[in-house]
């Protein structure tokens, strides 16, 4: 099925002078500079890598270039704020497909719940839930073959199993017919079937193209889980001030 957009690429550079200067150090935003476009016309797209690499900034400059708001919600909400460090630098490339779905925001998601009420997918009240189940309350209800899903770190406050029950709802939707771009740090989700990853790197390097075993997440863990306690006083040892 065609996608909603078919890439993120860099807009002529008259506008650049209005852009903080450390967008520009971004290691997420360097690789895009390097390219000149990020290609996302597969079903599912996961970002990962470190903290701090720009995730999370990238993939709120494509919602905020589809006309979500930044604080993530569904589209066509009250407009809101549309802010973003990269909206002068770089925009998406749209195709004919009317946009519908949804921008899911952890760190957001609290704000979006006080902004639903009682009225919340599948008219409820998000409040009433804990973090997780409001996450995949939404999911479950609101989320369907027709819509493009951007999603920001959704493993925060899952269990284990609910991340693997996550998996399974989104691996759905785009079997249905949605589109999703992901950015996230679960082992579990980055083994989303027939999805492609990409990894940002400190260094600014992308790697596209990557198993889920060849993933900094899952070999941290794969490591963890090898030796948890030879792993937990390493990493007590090395973070010891004395």
């Amino acid at each position: 099925m065609t996608p909603f957009i078919h890439d993120y690429f860099l807009r002529a550079p008259s506008a650049t002078d209005k852009t903080p200067p450390w967008v520009f150090e971004v290691p997420a935003f360097r690789a895009l500079r390097e390219r000149g476009r990020l290609s996302l016309d597969r079903p599912v797209t996961l970002l990962t890598g470190e903290n701090g690499v720009g995730k999370s900034t990238l993939l709120e400059g494509i919602a905020v270039s589809c006309g979500f708001n930044d604080t993530g919600g569904p589209f066509g909400a009250q407009v809101g704020s549309r802010v973003n460090p990269l909206r002068h630098v770089a925009t998406v490339r749209r195709s004919a497909r009317a946009m519908d779905g949804y921008f899911l925001r952890a760190e957001a998601h609290f704000n979006i719940a006080t902004e639903y009420g009682s009225s919340a997918p599948g008219a409820v009240d998000l409040h009433r839930m804990s973090h997780g189940e409001s996450v995949m309350q939404v999911v479950q209800q609101a989320f369907h073959g027709n819509g493009l899903y951007l999603l920001d770190e959704p493993e925060s406050g899952l269990s284990m199993i609910r991340q693997m029950a996550l998996l399974a709802e989104l691996h759905g939707v785009a079997q249905a017919g949605a589109q999703l771009i992901i950015a996230t740090h679960s082992p579990v989700l980055l083994a989303l079937p027939g999805a492609q990853i990409w990894e940002f790197t400190a260094e600014g390097e992308l790697l596209r193209g990557l198993t889920v075993e060849e993933t900094t997440a899952f070999r941290a863990l794969r490591d963890f889980l090898a030796d948890p306690q030879g792993i937990a006083e390493f990493m007590v040892e090395a973070t010891d001030p004395d």
